[in-house]
């Protein structure tokens, strides 16, 4: 009878949507320092598909663009991640004149 080691097996044929550890580390930090609500607009900004709420549409998009990224320090990709989501998000004229 032979073992089959799921973990090594899923490891090397990664599901699609599977979300990484690094994901999950950034993208709760982006939603903590955006302060990203519930609901499901955030998905249509970030080019994932709509039927994602705001937590998964996040961790989504930042797992695609990990997968997109070699060698990348987890810090670095925060930051970079976060400047593109000042981009892609609508801005609010609050407090302008």
């Amino acid at each position: 009878m032979k073992i089959i080691n799921y973990e090594e097996l899923f490891g090397e044929f990664k599901p699609d949507g599977a979300i990484s550890a690094d994901a999950n580390l950034i993208a709760n930090a982006l939603m903590r320092e955006l302060y990203v609500s519930s609901g499901h607009n955030l998905a249509r900004f970030l080019g994932v598909k709509r039927c994602f709420n705001n937590d998964m549409a996040m961790r989504v998009w930042v797992q695609k663009r990990l997968d997109s990224s070699l060698g990348y320090m987890v810090e670095d990709m925060r930051c970079q991640l976060q400047s593109e989501l000042y981009e892609l998000l609508p801005h609010s004229d609050y407090g302008s004149y």
